[in-house]
């Protein structure tokens, strides 16, 4: 009984632990949500927990001066072509893989992972020379194509791959399945739940992106919405209001999908087991 009394308290106290986190970590977003109704004539600063009065100015200015839901479009259309390439081209790697035994494969593996060690913006001056010289800038293309194959997709997906027993390909083949059927009738219906999980951070990591998008997008039509929050700075003022109400409108996306996807999303780690 004592046991179960001490385990009980355990369990609630690291409940307690983790609505505290959570709460900490959910504070900067409900602050920015809420001062983004905030008067722009009234000074609050970071220290309030409330803005002083509530207004529609911050959200109207967005609308009313700003191409909004052109650049909305913008971020969704490059986050999810980039999110669709880096998952197909990462699956495909991943199936080869983990199936196919050929020469030099542990070390071309070992060399996709040390890829996910160089910090992007190492590599952002030749990326640009390149795309330069390709001419794409201020085109989709030239944020999407550098970045078409991910080695962090690789390696989940990899992962996942490995573990899907043997018995099911060898009763595949045995039905008369070819290389092709394997992988839409056994790998690709168990991989639904890894690959949406993969999806949902790809797309969220695209979304925000800002550097790389800053360097190649120059044109106010071509903008995406993590460059254009930049927009509402006058002489080095920066109104709040806007800033806030805009960063909002960019967040709620992202929000819902993960609310939507969050099932998957957590089924889709498990899945993934990230077993060596």
């Amino acid at each position: 009984m004592r046991h179960k009394t001490i385990r009980r308290l355990k369990l609630f106290g690291v409940r307690i632990f983790l609505a505290l986190l959570a709460c900490l970590v959910l504070y900067p977003l409900l602050w920015m949500a809420l001062f983004s109704f905030g008067n722009p004539g009234i000074s609050g600063g970071a220290a309030a927990l409330l803005p002083g009065s509530l207004a529609l100015g911050g959200y109207r200015a967005v609308f009313e001066t700003t191409p909004f839901f052109l650049w909305l479009r913008n971020s969704f259309a490059v986050a999810s072509i980039q999110t669709a390439l880096q998952v197909l081209v990462g699956y495909l790697a991943a199936y080869a893989f983990a199936r196919f035994p050929f020469p030099g494969r542990s070390a071309l593996f070992y060399f996709v992972l040390a890829t996910m060690v160089i910090p992007a913006q190492a590599l952002m001056i030749p990326m640009f020379v390149t795309i330069n010289s390709l001419k794409m800038i201020n085109t989709w293309a030239g944020v999407i194509v550098p970045f078409i194959a991910s080695g962090y997709a690789i390696f989940m997906l990899r992962q996942f791959l490995r573990e899907v027993p043997q018995a099911l390909v060898d009763s595949a083949k045995v039905d008369g399945c070819d290389e092709g059927g394997i992988l839409w009738h056994i790998y690709l219906p168990l991989s639904i739940p890894p690959v949406a999980a993969l999806a949902v951070i790809l797309f969220v990591n695209h979304w925000n992106e800002y550097y790389w998008p800053l360097l190649v997008l120059n044109e106010e039509a071509s903008m995406t919405l993590p460059i254009a929050l930049v927009r509402f700075k006058n002489e080095g003022i920066i109104e709040w209001m806007p800033t806030l109400a805009a960063a909002t409108l960019a967040t709620a996306p992202v929000v819902a999908i993960f609310l939507a996807t969050q099932k998957s999303f957590v089924e889709g780690f498990a899945a993934s087991g990230i077993k060596g």
